[in-house]
This record gives structure tokens, sequence and C-alpha cells, in this order.
């Protein structure tokens, strides 16, 4: 009896690790993807159709569509919703709805399928066969997200950084110590002395340089003087000969009388015309 017990009792502690082991239906995060259709009659299951989960966590349990069908009496029409195997093995979901024997109109539906990944669903499109269209279409993925299938990024390890001691260095802890007073005033004079000295080469320097920029600029100011009297010198011009003499008339007329012009003399009689016809319109 006691060890029909321990092995009941074992059973149910093991069963008991693997319910604990499975995530509770509390830590599921469910929710709907974006609009499919929004950008025309196929899409692709790229992660911004689920902006708020990633896919990698992400199971399919449905799909809602909504669409317009657009056609006339009688007129074969079919409209398919489907999505494509990720593996490219067929379709992973087709619903499919006949409209040859209305007029169109509009549906909504919702088709719950099992629990499958996001990686899974391949392409998804609208097929339509015959004659018809299809206005204002909605094509929303229900699905549920884990948390605990999204692998945690691991935190990289810091590199270990020595930090300087700068009280430990044997250089800095030299140049802290007192120092003679005496040898630092010996440095100072000769440092004072030393700059006197550069004053007074500085001085020199300076004055010997403003010496020569007055000579050179004395003997720059003689020269243009010079330069500009010679250019202003008008006596060349008035002792200047020009070669030349007299130039005597070489035009000789052979007529001596110039006939009138007769073609002048026309224009000058219809001008006269002119002007007395002006004359007496205006009564002049």
């Amino acid at each position: 009896m006691s060890l029909q017990l321990k092995t009941s009792a074992t059973k149910l502690l093991a069963l008991s690790a693997v319910f604990l082991a499975q995530p509770s239906y509390s830590e599921y995060e469910f929710g709907y993807s974006n609009n499919a259709a929004s950008g025309g009659s196929s899409w692709g299951m790229s992660s911004t159709l689920f902006p708020l989960h990633p896919i990698s966590g992400s199971d399919i349990n449905g799909v809602f569509y909504r669409y317009t069908a657009v056609k006339d009496a009688g007129d074969p029409y079919t409209v398919s919703i489907q999505n494509q195997a990720a593996d490219q093995s067929g379709y992973i979901f087709r619903s499919t709805d006949d409209w040859s024997g209305g007029s169109g109109g509009t549906i909504q539906k919702f088709v719950p399928v099992p629990y499958s990944p996001v990686g899974d669903w391949g392409d998804g499109s609208i097929e339509q066969v015959g004659v018809g269209s299809v206005e204002d279409p909605i094509v929303l993925y229900s699905y549920r997200f884990d948390p605990s299938r999204v692998q945690q990024q691991e935190i990289p390890d810091l590199p270990v950084v020595d930090v300087y001691d700068a009280l430990s260095d044997g250089y800095v802890t030299a140049s802290l110590e007192p120092t003679d007073r005496e040898l630092y005033e010996d440095d100072e004079l000769n440092k004072s002395d030393s700059e006197e000295e550069d004053d007074g080469r500085l001085e020199k320097a300076l004055a010997a340089q403003e010496n020569a920029l007055t000579l050179a600029g004395n003997v720059t100011q003689s020269a243009l003087l010079q330069a500009m009297n010679t250019a202003t010198n008008l006596s060349t011009y008035y002792s200047a000969q020009i070669k030349g003499g007299v130039y005597q008339e070489s035009v000789v007329l052979i007529d001596k009388n110039i006939p009138d012009n007769r073609r002048a003399l026309r224009s000058l009689g219809q001008q006269k015309l002119h002007t007395d016809m002006v004359n007496q319109q205006y009564g002049r």
C-alpha cells in the first residue's frame, strides 16, 4: 500500500513540474496586426505588421478580413484571401468567397486557425478570378505573444580598466618635495639678470630698425619726387618736330556742269502734292 502511494506521489510531482514549466495563460499577450492590405493586394509578413511585439514570440490564431466586391449580376467572380507557407509547400491559409450568383456587396469574416508561429507564414495576397474588383480591403491577423520565447540579450563583460594613481608615481612625489630656498633665490636673480640683458638687446634692435626705416623712407621719397618731376617735364614736347609740309590738292573735276537729279525732282513733286492734299483736308 505504501509503495502505491509513493508511486502516485511521484507521478503527481512529475505532472506538477511539467505543468509549472509551461507558461501560464496570464503571461500571454494578445493583439491584432496592422492592416496588411493597406498598401495593395499583396504583402509580406514583416515586423511592420506587428509593431507591438517581436515576431519571434508571436503565434497567429486567426485572420479577420473585410472588403467590398464590385461586380454586375451574373458575372463570374471569386475573391481569395490567402498566405503562402514560408517553406513554399503550399498555402498555410486560404479563404475563398464566391460572388458569381450575386451583384456584389461588403463581406466581413473572422477565420480562426490553429496557433502557428508568424515565421511559418509567407507572403499574403488577395486573389481575384473573374469580372469584378475589390474596394477598401482590410486584412488583420490575430496573434498571441509569448514573452518567454524572446531571447534575452546578454550583457557583455566590461573590460577591466587600470586607474592611474598619481600619488604612487615616483616622479610626482619627487616634484612635491620641498625645494632649497637659497638655490631658488639664486635662480630667480640669474633669471632677472638675463631678462634685463634681453630687454636691452631688444631696445637696441628696435632703435636700429627705426633708423633704417627712416633712412629708407627718405631715399624712397626723394627717388619718387625725382621720377615725378621727370614725367612732368614738358620741354621735350615743345622741341619736337613733326615731319611734313604743305599738302597740295590732288582732286581734279572733269565735268564742270553737274546735271540735276530727275528722280529727286519727281520725289519733291509728289511730296508737294501730298502736302497740298493734307492742307485741303484740314482746311489750311
